[in-house]
């Protein structure tokens, strides 16, 4: 794309352009002698005045804005030809000419196009050691300079360091997603990286060399580069210095999320005893999305996944209230059951309506918000309550958990059925009845038992052959024997 024809234009035909799309008056809208009128991409406009060395995105069409700039404009020195100034908002620098008498240093950026930095501070790039300060001073010295050349692209050529710099950081960051994958931080993905590397080789082409939009371009992939490296404190610490205060960050917010000291003990009572330690799956899940891991790209992912897991046990949860709900209400219709198996019968009854509740009204919830912003309110509302995270997972867990109790009073109202006849005729299917009870609540503890630590590493005293000689009688026999013999001598089994 050609640089705009405008750049050398005479002053009627910057009248005439700027008369073709102005809403200004006619005697207002021609660019006054000395300033040059530029044309960003986007089709907004700014001016500069190459004998002041000033850059402004005040209209200097209007007299009142032209005399204001030109009465606090003080051009830099002449030893320094790369230097201009950018002047900020027209009623500051009003307030700003009346109260400083002239000088709006303090209302201007400097900017140093040899050295592609730029400071509120003249000296900051007047001076011929500017490059030689710590690199986190530096690296926002660049920023302010790319953020500058991305908003006013077209009075000054791309520095030839430009394209080469970002190119050294699109290599790292494919480096880094290569290396790291999913807990990469840096700014573009892989694929992103690969079309920015596509656009950047095009853009080295002679065509460019007086493109606008190829300095917006680079200059706002190196502000997202330099915007990037403050973030991570590019330059300051060392890498034990850096994890140790990664880890801190992560510590400190971990504590947040939990309630206070002396209620955590009381909190995991209830969690554990009262709700079975089903909230504590809870609490995996709800820490495992709200963690920052890699690019800020991923929250959405986790997010959805957060979702769909939460909806699908949700909707499982469901079904199962709603069966058990109904065999509850068929329960309760026999004509000869006694109290107690009524009471337990219509406490199953709400603790399943409970869980019916519970559960559709956060499908509801959950699936009308799936945007990131959506993830960001929630995962904060969710930190910052009084218990924290815990709270927060103890209110996931009442679908499940209200089913469980649900499960658990619909069987005592069965057993109290069975029991309620219990004379000497019955007696002994009274008897079948519960061992049978027995038996299966003891299967029922071992699967749960199993399943709960089947998925967590557990480390045993017994080596593989060990193993093998309990599961085997015959190898069993002759770990006995050897164990008899003198001296404690093993023998191979």
């Amino acid at each position: 794309m050609p640089r705009p024809p405008h750049l050398g234009l005479s002053l009627s035909a910057h009248c005439a352009m700027v008369s073709r799309s102005s809403t200004l008056v006619d005697d207002k809208s021609c660019v006054p002698q000395g300033w040059l009128l530029h044309v960003h991409p986007q089709g907004w406009v700014y001016f500069t005045n190459p004998s002041l060395r000033v850059v402004t995105d005040q209209d200097v069409r209007l007299q009142e804005v032209q005399e204001i700039l030109e009465k606090v404009s003080q051009p830099p020195p002449n030893d320094v030809p790369e230097v201009e100034m950018h002047l900020q908002v027209a009623k500051e620098l009003s307030s700003a000419a009346a109260d400083s008498d002239g000088h709006g240093g303090a209302l201007s950026l400097a900017i140093n196009h040899a050295h592609c930095i730029a400071s509120y501070n003249l000296e900051d790039v007047m001076q011929p050691d500017a490059l030689r300060t710590d690199l986190r001073t530096l690296n926002r010295r660049q920023r302010l300079y790319w953020n500058f050349l991305w908003n006013h692209p077209s009075h000054k050529p791309l520095p030839l360091r430009a394209i080469n710099d970002a190119r050294d950081a699109i290599v790292w960051y494919i480096t880094d997603n290569l290396i790291s994958g999913q807990r990469s931080v840096v700014p573009f993905s892989k694929s992103e990286c690969e079309d920015l590397a596509k656009v950047l080789s095009q853009l080295s082409e002679p065509c460019y060399d007086n493109s606008s939009a190829r300095t917006v371009f680079v200059a706002w992939l190196l502000r997202e580069v330099c915007s990037f490296r403050d973030s991570v404190h590019f330059g300051t610490y060392t890498h034990k210095q850096l994890d140790a205060l990664r880890n801190e960050s992560k510590h400190v917010s971990s504590s947040t999320s939990r309630p206070h000291p002396i209620l955590l003990p009381l909190v995991n009572l209830v969690i554990r005893i009262f709700f079975f330690g089903i909230p504590l799956i809870y609490l995996s899940h709800v820490r495992k999305s709200s963690e920052y891991r890699g690019r800020l790209a991923n929250i959405q992912q986790n997010w959805e996944n957060y979702i769909q897991r939460l909806v699908r046990e949700y909707a499982h949860f469901l079904l199962i209230s709603t069966v058990l709900l109904s065999a509850t209400v068929g329960f309760l219709s026999v004509g000869d059951i006694f109290q107690p198996a009524k009471t337990a019968a219509i406490v199953s009854t709400l603790a399943s309506l409970g869980s019916i509740i519970v559960a559709v009204v956060a499908i509801w919830r959950h699936q009308a918000s799936t945007r990131t912003a959506d993830s960001f309110t929630y995962m904060y509302n969710a930190q910052h309550n009084y218990l924290g995270y815990h709270g927060h997972a103890i209110l996931l867990s009442l679908p499940p958990v209200l089913l469980v109790w649900a499960v658990a009073a619909f069987t005592v109202s069965v057993l109290a059925y069975a029991a309620q006849d219990f004379d000497a005729s019955n007696r002994s299917s009274v008897w079948t009845v519960f061992s049978l009870f027995l038996v299966f609540l003891f299967l029922v503890f071992i699967a749960l038992y199993t399943f709960s630590s089947l998925w967590r590493f557990q480390r045993h005293s017994y080596s593989r052959s060990s193993i093998i000689s309990i599961r085997s009688p015959g190898s069993l026999f002759a770990r006995f024997r050897s164990k008899s013999r003198p001296n404690n001598v093993i023998g191979t089994v």
